[in-house]
């Protein structure tokens, strides 16, 4: 049971995943951790979400804006919810999946990083979500981590 509750919080919902699509978005700045290293591409300014802290059976979007440093063609990410201490399987996609017009070209840049209604049954207990962004020769574009609990 526990394992379909996880799951649907990394699953995207049918919500738009687009950033064009996101205007009723709050910009509810929130606490979170740049783990990016040193060879990351985007300089991140803010990640802000449209409510916080999260709420049960509530979508949550969370967004990172900043500045592109160099250009890339294309790339994937990683995205791993922790519950409690354990991993959960991550999900994986494209970077166009959150909402990047790709080929991305050094300056302004916007992405959804979570988007996602909270389940009623979600437990309680300490969510840290780790979103981590690479382009095609493998260097990071970004690694960010935000944290809530119930």
């Amino acid at each position: 049971m526990f394992f379909l509750v996880f799951l649907s919080l990394l699953l995207p919902s049918s919500a738009s995943k687009t950033v064009g699509d996101v205007s009723y978005v709050a910009n509810v700045p929130l606490q979170w951790v740049n783990c990016s290293t040193w060879t990351d591409q985007l300089a991140i300014e803010k990640v802000e979400a449209n409510l916080w802290p999260p709420k049960r059976n509530q979508l949550l979007t969370v967004y990172v804006s900043g500045v592109a440093k160099e250009s890339f063609l294309y790339g994937n990410y990683d995205k791993t919810i922790v519950y409690r201490g354990y991993s959960l399987p991550s999900i994986f996609g494209s970077l166009d999946d959150l909402g990047i017009k790709l080929p991305v070209y050094p300056g302004p840049l916007q992405m959804i990083i979570f988007n996602s209604t909270i389940p009623e049954v979600a437990p309680d207990g300490q969510y840290d979500i780790y979103v981590k962004a690479y382009e095609q020769d493998h260097a990071e574009v970004l690694c960010v981590k935000f944290s809530w609990e119930f």
